[in-house]
């Protein structure tokens, strides 16, 4: 009998041979999996869902349209596009943050840094993500944001994605999501601000831990390493991030970046 992990009985420790044969060694116990082990396999196993879920989408609508050629009118072939073309997405997602962390852990992540249009890059990524998920509206009050700021900024746009995307996938549709930006007392922040499940107060302190997930956010899509990743980031620009949430009250997540920028070696996360 298998436990809840996936490991069989036969791993633990076992009953001793009540009558050996004689000149016979005593049989060896297999020792309990390691916790980092059972972390590692139970860490497997939910990326392997992940990949396989978009990957039954994509399979199922073509093998539809395969069937179906010459009689699918053209609504019906660009529903079934669309959804392949949103499970693609996800898998992109997904792999570029497990590629993004390797290069984190690693210490290969290197900035390259130069000036750039933080304001004009944080409207880009709102007006993509809105024409991308047009039922989630959105807030957005970011004027204080400078059109000048020194750092990379593809990571940087890769820590907002992240932000905003969470606040999209928590959120009921047709509840607003705020987008702030504000400028003093030596720091710049970004702020998401959503109306969505929240977190739980005993699961904040670990947001950015690699691969950790709220226990009330486990149901839905996800690694566990976009708020690990982005936090990385910020800390080789010598910022942060600050997550504010209630269960079931939303959350707000606020990006904070130096105003006279000190930059950090990328040492692994």
């Amino acid at each position: 009998m298998s436990d809840h992990s996936g490991y069989s009985n036969r791993h633990g420790v076992a009953s001793p041979d009540p009558s050996p044969a004689r000149g016979r060694l005593p049989r060896q116990t297999c020792p309990a999996p390691l916790a980092g082990e059972r972390f590692q396999a139970d860490y497997i196993s939910l990326l392997a869902h992940q990949l396989i879920t978009p990957l039954s989408t994509i399979s199922s609508s073509t093998q539809s349209m395969i069937r179906r050629a010459g009689q699918m009118s053209e609504s019906d072939i660009r529903s079934r596009a669309e959804k392949i073309k949103r499970a693609v997405g996800r898998l992109t997602e997904i792999i570029e943050n497990i590629l993004a962390h390797t290069r984190a852990t690693s210490g290969a992540m290197v900035l390259d840094v130069h000036d750039f249009d933080l304001n004009g890059m944080v409207r880009r990524v709102c007006d993509y993500h809105h024409d991308e998920h047009p039922s989630h509206p959105f807030e957005v009050a970011i004027d204080p944001l400078p059109d000048r700021y020194k750092g990379d900024p593809l990571l940087l746009e890769q820590v907002f994605i992240i932000v905003l995307s969470n606040a999209i996938k928590y959120s009921p549709v047709d509840c607003p999501i705020r987008i702030a930006g504000d400028k003093g007392d030596g720091a710049i922040a970004i702020s998401v601000r959503d109306q969505g499940i929240g977190v739980l107060a005993e699961d904040l302190p670990h947001l950015t831990q690699p691969f950790f997930r709220g226990r009330n956010a486990k149901h839905m899509p996800g690694t566990g390493l976009g708020l690990s990743l982005a936090s990385h980031i910020l800390d080789l620009h010598g910022g942060s991030l600050r997550v504010e949430s209630r269960e079931g009250q939303g959350t707000t997540v606020s990006i904070i970046l130096p105003t006279v920028q000190t930059f950090n070696a990328g040492g692994g996360i």
